[in-house]
């Protein structure tokens, strides 16, 4: 029979460490807010709602001030930029350093009045070169009548560059005015009406130009002399042309023959006289008219003491 052995007292169980007792704090129940009235409850909708109104009216109210606040401030007074400001005075700065005007050189002013053209210009010596606008002095040269275009160009420390292109003079108009002064203008190749030039010293300078009459000659002129030019054996005859009716043109040579030209096909007929010129020194004979106005025909009436020697050529210069 097993032998009983008394066996290992059992080693008794870990107790965990007691925890401190939680101390349960009693949370206070907020007391219930008080219920609002139906009227309040509407009156704050009714605030919510109006709010953006109310920001959008004020806006208004501000933007009106401020546009009757600027009406009233003084014309006179400037608005100057910031920039505009910056410049002026980076301008007035290198005034000082010696970037003044000292000296105005002018190009290509052949007809137009100095004078006309330093007012035009505006600048004072001694002003500060980079404080000048260049397009605005462009811009009142340009309004001068004898100048077509110009350009205003800084040559530092102190130089204006203006060159100016004049406009050419196409022809010389009789106007028929009483006024001694407009007379006779000078016109471009558009008909306009040179201002500021004097007629005389432009025919003594290009002695090419034609004289021209009649109260639509200018607006017809081009055609005419680009006709003639066409026929250089006729141009070198013509001294002046006159226009008739508003339809046709008269030539008078310079030897005081008169030309008729016809209303249609004048630059044919203009053609015919250069053969003619050429074959028999039609238009240096002593001839009083020479009307082309007929077709088919070309009717010459002789001065009466050269009724002879014309008569002998008129068969031949009779057929066109």
């Amino acid at each position: 029979m097993p032998r009983l052995t008394a066996s290992k007292p059992m080693a008794r169980a870990a107790v965990p460490a007691r925890l401190p007792p939680v101390r349960r704090t009693a949370k206070k129940l907020a007391a219930p807010p008080d219920r609002l009235t139906a009227r309040a409850l509407f009156f704050r909708r009714v605030r919510k709602s109006l709010r953006p109104g109310l920001w959008v009216c004020a806006g208004l109210v501000v933007l009106g001030l401020g546009s009757e606040l600027f009406r009233s401030l003084p014309a006179m007074v400037p608005v100057v930029s910031p920039v505009g400001s910056v410049r002026h005075g980076l301008a007035a700065l290198a005034g000082y350093a010696g970037f003044r005007v000292t000296d105005i050189e002018i190009n290509g002013a052949a007809t137009t009045k100095p004078a006309a053209i330093e007012a035009a210009i505006g600048v004072p010596k001694g002003a500060a070169i980079f404080g000048l606008s260049l397009a605005a002095i462009q811009a009142r040269l340009e309004q001068l009548g004898p100048v077509q275009t110009a350009t205003v160009a800084r040559a530092l420390p102190g130089t204006l560059i203006i060159t100016i292109a004049e406009r050419n003079g196409f022809a010389i108009w009789q106007t028929g005015s009483a006024d001694p002064a407009k007379q006779f203008v000078l016109i471009d190749p558009a008909g306009n009406v040179i201002a500021d030039q004097d007629a005389a010293a432009a025919k003594r300078r290009d002695p090419s130009l034609l004289l021209l009459a009649g109260a639509d000659a200018p607006q017809n002129a081009k055609t005419l002399i680009d006709e003639l030019k066409a026929a250089p054996i006729v141009l070198a005859h013509v001294a002046a042309a006159e226009r008739v009716d508003g339809l046709r043109w008269n030539l008078i040579l310079k030897n005081d023959t008169l030309v008729k030209l016809p209303a249609d096909g004048a630059q044919k007929l203009i053609e015919k006289l250069a053969s003619l010129q050429t074959s028999m020194a039609l238009l240096d004979r002593p001839v009083e008219v020479i009307d082309l106005r007929f077709a088919g025909r070309m009717v010459i009436r002789p001065y009466p003491a050269a009724v002879a020697p014309v008569a002998a050529a008129k068969p031949d210069a009779g057929h066109t």
